[in-house]
């Protein structure tokens, strides 16, 4: 089957790109992955190595590269080893706004999770906790003073126009929830460090006890539990718990089954403050900007219905 038209056209582009450049005299594209208007990513050989090539197509592409390579850089001194690494920096090419990356071995996360038994899931759930800790603690904040009022705010801003009646119901009970949640929460300390900013399952990959973390952009401070919060409820809206994989009666915390909770909490990565407190917030937050990116992923958005039910249920009677 020959690949689909688009994908033909990027691999092109990046020949053009590269043509004549030093670096890339020994190069050869295998396989186009992903296409899209900001960025293509592909798998290649680059001087005798199997890489993972981005190429960027924005205009602030020389930027994006140059931020990626100083955080990799700084990253991979410390997550060079089992059991959490990074797929490194092999090369950059800020010029070009393409950088090159260590290919990674292994099974996507998410298929990982899928295909495991609940031992098994939870201790590859604790493993994706421990590798969001290792990438966190070593760059970190105490922001003393939390206000749930502007990520109240912000989200409230969001279009919902274009939203079925019952999406929009659902955002807007969601979102009554967060603010009768906010005067609890006002002034809390948080903590803030340099997160990845889209830690998922699609963005790690685990091979022989070792979990890769993938798709690492610039340096970003943000609140560690809202990364946290992005993982989980991807999760349980992805790969939930299945009740014939539990073997036992399902119990669900913020929305999320409590083995997933309770496992990936086991790293240390949140400090316990903010385990029953900002995290079930942060959790209705990210609910909220999935209602509207799964408006093309109609299972995932039934799971999140299902999430959210929970969920408020649990906040008029305590978590």
């Amino acid at each position: 089957m020959k690949p689909p038209l688009e994908k033909l056209h990027a691999e092109h582009s990046i020949y053009e790109v590269v043509r004549g450049h030093p670096g890339f005299e020994d190069f050869n594209i295998e396989t186009i992955i992903k296409t899209g208007p900001k960025r293509t990513t592909a798998i290649a050989q680059l001087s005798g190595a199997k890489v993972v090539i981005k190429h960027y197509l924005h205009s602030e592409a020389r930027n994006q590269v140059l931020r990626a390579q100083k955080e990799l850089d700084a990253l991979s001194k410390r997550m060079c080893a089992a059991p959490y690494r990074i797929n490194e920096c092999v090369a950059a090419f800020p010029e070009l706004g393409i950088i090159a990356l260590s290919f990674v071995p292994g099974l996507r996360l998410d298929d990982a999770i899928r295909r495991a038994d609940l031992k098994q899931r939870s201790a590859l759930i604790e493993l994706s906790g421990g590798w969001l800790r290792a990438y966190t603690e070593f760059r970190t904040e105490v922001s003393p003073s939390f206000s749930p009022g502007w990520w109240i705010r912000k989200r409230s801003e969001t279009d919902i126009s274009t939203l079925s009646a019952t999406d929009q119901e659902l955002f807007n009970l969601v979102l009554k929830s967060l603010r009768e949640r906010a005067p609890s929460l006002r002034g809390s300390s948080v903590i803030k460090a340099a997160v990845h900013g889209d830690y998922v399952s699609i963005n790690a990959h685990y091979h022989e006890g070792t979990l890769y973390g993938v798709d690492v952009q610039g340096e970003a401070w943000r609140p560690i539990v809202d990364d946290v919060a992005k993982f989980l409820v991807w999760t349980q809206t992805q790969t939930p718990l299945e009740p014939s994989v539990a073997t036992v009666e399902m119990v669900y915390r913020a929305g999320v089954a409590e083995p997933d909770f309770t496992a990936f909490l086991a790293s240390g990565v949140l400090p316990e403050g903010e385990i029953p407190s900002l995290l079930p917030f942060f959790i209705g937050l990210q609910m909220l900007e999935r209602i509207v990116t799964y408006q093309r992923d109609p299972l995932a958005l039934s799971r999140l219905h299902q999430m959210a039910t929970r969920f408020l249920a649990e906040g008029r009677h305590g978590m």
